[in-house]
Order: C-alpha cells, then sequence, then structure tokens
C-alpha cells in the first residue's frame, strides 16, 4: 500500500514530520467533525470549519513534506 523502502534508505526529520502531520490530519478530522456532529455541543458550522481547515492545512503540510524531489538530468 505505501512506499517500501530499500534496506539502506533512511528517512529524515523532513519525512517523519511529514507522516506525522499527514496522521495528525487524519485525528483532527476524526475528532473535530465526526465526534462534534455527534456530540452537539457547540455550533456545528464551527465545528465542521475548524475541522476541516486544520485537516486541509496539516494534509498539505505533510503531503509537502514527505514527497521526495527527484533531480533527474535534462536530456539534451
Amino acid at each position: 500500500m505505501g512506499r517500501t523502502k530499500k534496506p539502506n534508505e533512511k528517512t529524515n526529520a523532513k519525512e517523519n514530520l511529514g507522516k506525522l502531520l499527514l496522521d495528525f490530519s487524519k485525528l483532527t478530522f476524526g475528532s473535530f467533525i465526526l465526534g462534534g456532529i455527534l456530540r452537539g455541543e457547540l455550533p456545528q458550522y464551527i465545528i465542521i470549519i475548524a475541522g476541516a481547515a486544520v485537516s486541509i492545512i496539516c494534509a498539505s503540510l505533510g503531503i509537502m513534506l514527505t514527497s521526495k524531489e527527484t533531480d533527474k538530468p535534462d536530456k539534451e
């Protein structure tokens, strides 16, 4: 399902932070949006907007940090 690592490939702090942010975005979505709707303590639109915003920001940052740039030489 995920990318398989080669035996000698090491992860760096940037990639690990990206993975952490992706996991945090999933947890935020579940707790804010799904949990907030079921409880109904605060107005639903505030919970949905806040949860969606935090999830989108964390997911975007996580994807940017975990994606690796490949340096391919131009063919001339």
